[in-house]
């Protein structure tokens, strides 16, 4: 399932975001989690602290999971490259939404 993952992250150059896969406690700021245990699969996303943000949605399937983890990545992108229109802060660096120098 992890290689899955990885695979379709690698597919959509998403390698810079934040993410955690399979490790629910591992502490990384700004990460979405995608971890199984006691039988379900569970996505929560972490603030700048690497504490849980609202909830972690819960699912019986791993095709579930893995369609909402990635959409939650997709909001990512979205979210930050929207921060830069407005002059906001961006959650951390990444490619996918940092603005490309004009030389």
């Amino acid at each position: 399932m992890k290689c899955i993952v990885e695979q379709e992250i690698k597919k959509r150059h998403f390698e810079s975001l934040h993410y955690v896969l399979f490790d629910e406690t591992r502490r990384l700021p700004w990460a979405f989690h995608l971890y199984q245990k006691n039988g379900k699969f569970y996505v929560d996303g972490r603030d700048d602290r690497s504490y849980i943000v609202r909830h972690s949605k819960e699912y019986d399937n791993f095709e579930s999971a893995k369609k909402d983890f990635f959409e939650k990545l997709e909001l990512v992108i979205e979210s930050n490259k929207l921060n830069i229109q407005l002059g906001l802060p961006v959650e951390y660096p990444s490619p996918l939404w940092d603005e490309k120098e004009e030389h």
